[in-house]
């Protein structure tokens, strides 16, 4: 396996952070402003925090099936 450099471990960091951030904020400022509009409880907000859970989930597992085929988890060198 080929060791990540610096740039590669940031460039890994920084696609997590946006696939976890992204669909979970996105999810609950989603839920809020359908609550505002439609005057419901709260209940909206955790709908729109599970869903955008749920995808940042599958983002999650798409980016390691990723790595995967790349051969960052195989254990033998890059040639």
């Amino acid at each position: 396996m080929a060791q990540l450099t610096p740039t590669g471990l940031i460039k890994i960091f920084g696609q997590v952070t946006a696939i976890m951030v992204f669909p979970i904020v996105g999810g609950a400022v989603a839920g809020l402003v359908m609550d505002g509009m439609l005057g419901t409880s709260p209940l909206l907000v955790l709908i729109g925090l599970a869903v955008g859970t749920l995808i940042s989930a599958i983002g999650i597992w798409l980016l390691i099936r990723a790595g995967v085929r790349k051969g960052y988890t195989d254990g033998t060198p890059k040639t």
